[in-house]
């Protein structure tokens, strides 16, 4: 077990490296802990919104709408002109602007449904769309009760009573925390996928490089040791040296979630994150195929940033898949972070996809294909290596 003392000897040096790393990911997970438990009991809660009214129809019904958005929002009084209620939008002072069309009250009598209405709001805002949402269901309401026989003063006056209590929107739980643990675990399993791409880039791919010298590689040789023993141990310290890795995080994780890291739902997670953790090491060993040059730590630092946030941003680890456009997933599916973060969010209920057996096995099947083809690669790189010594 030579080679295995040799390994654990150099990989001591390394003990800094990872103590820095785990401590800002340590941090990162308390802050999260604290912090995430609101945000998702915050998801369905409404919000009162800044809006600028502009009133062109000047009709009972115009009113009643102004008067009905007055009262969920806060109405901002602004002069109709185009550049100044663009410069309160860009500085967040108003939220939403609504031009009630000359006519509108014409057409609500006449049935018509085009042209009622029109809106400006920030780009992407998700505070915009539900305003969009609140005054569709105010303009419907009254369009029902007109269309059942009623006068405007009735349908109005109905239509405001119906929407009344549309702004308390309670938040439903459909999991118990006593039976599927904290959801905030799943935000510690999310960015494991960067992490072990720089622990074991920084951390294991230096030490093997230095087995791989060639007055070091050829001292091994003269060696009465079999090649198989000798790879078998190097192996063997690889091994375990990613494995304390991730049980050190799995500690983490139980030392700040508890029960939760044990739940089913978060046992699959755990098994996630150890499968990705093999594509790590597969991508390691690869890396410490190639000849680096003399400052081969400054290399390794840039090729894991690189590689670690390329993969990172694109498979939705940082940025969450869903906002990632159709042709950035279609790249991203050629990575094992998109499947990881694809079964995490399953998990979680962090996505629009119901979370299915088939779905998360499949996404550890790709993840491991992932893996086996990087250590045929290593092979491969390898042996080439080798021939051309």
């Amino acid at each position: 077990m030579q080679l295995f003392k040799a390994f654990c000897v150099i990989g001591k040096r390394r003990i800094a490296t990872i103590g820095v790393y785990f401590a800002i990911y340590a941090v990162i997970t308390i802050i999260l802990s604290v912090t995430a438990k609101d945000n998702l009991n915050a998801n369905f809660q409404s919000k009162e919104l800044s809006v600028c009214v502009l009133d062109e129809d000047d009709s009972m019904a115009s009113k009643a709408l102004t008067e009905y958005i007055g009262s969920i929002h806060h109405l901002v009084t602004l002069e109709n002109d185009p550049e100044v209620l663009q410069e309160h939008l860009y500085y967040r002072d108003i939220n939403y602007v609504l031009t009630i069309s000359q006519g509108f009250e014409d057409k609500l009598l006449a049935g018509e449904c085009e042209g009622l209405v029109t809106n400006v709001k920030v780009p992407g805002s998700s505070a915009g769309y539900f305003a969009d949402q609140q005054v569709s269901q105010y303009i419907q309401a009254v369009q029902l009760y007109l269309t059942g026989g009623f006068s405007i003063d009735e349908a109005i006056v109905k239509a405001s009573a119906s929407l009344e209590n549309a702004g308390n929107v309670e938040a439903v739980v459909f999991e118990k925390e006593t039976a599927e643990g904290r959801k905030e675990v799943f935000y510690f399993y999310q960015y494991l996928p960067y992490i072990f791409i720089l622990l074991l880039f920084c951390g294991l791919a230096p030490i093997i490089m230095i087995f791989q010298e060639k007055d070091k590689r050829n001292r091994i040789s003269c060696s009465s040791q079999k090649l198989w023993k000798r790879n078998l141990e190097l192996a063997f310290g690889c091994g375990a040296y990613s494995l304390c890795i991730w049980l050190l995080f799995m500690v983490l994780g139980v030392a700040v979630y508890h029960g939760s890291m044990f739940t089913e739902k978060a046992l699959y997670a755990m098994l996630n994150s150890f499968v990705f953790l093999l594509i790590s090491i597969a991508l390691t060993l690869l890396l410490s195929c190639f000849d680096l040059g003399v400052n081969v730590m400054n290399v390794v630092n840039i090729v894991s940033n690189l590689l670690g946030l390329g993969m990172a941003f694109l498979g939705g680890v940082f940025v969450p898949q869903n906002m990632l456009s159709d042709e950035v997933l279609a790249v991203a599916r050629f990575l094992p972070t998109y499947w990881y973060v694809r079964a995490n969010n399953m998990l979680a209920g962090f996505s629009t996809e119901i979370f299915d057996m088939h779905l998360y096995w499949n996404a550890i099947g790709i993840q491991l294909l992932f893996a086996l083809t990087a250590f045929a690669l290593t092979l491969v790189a390898s042996k080439l290596k080798h021939q051309a010594v």
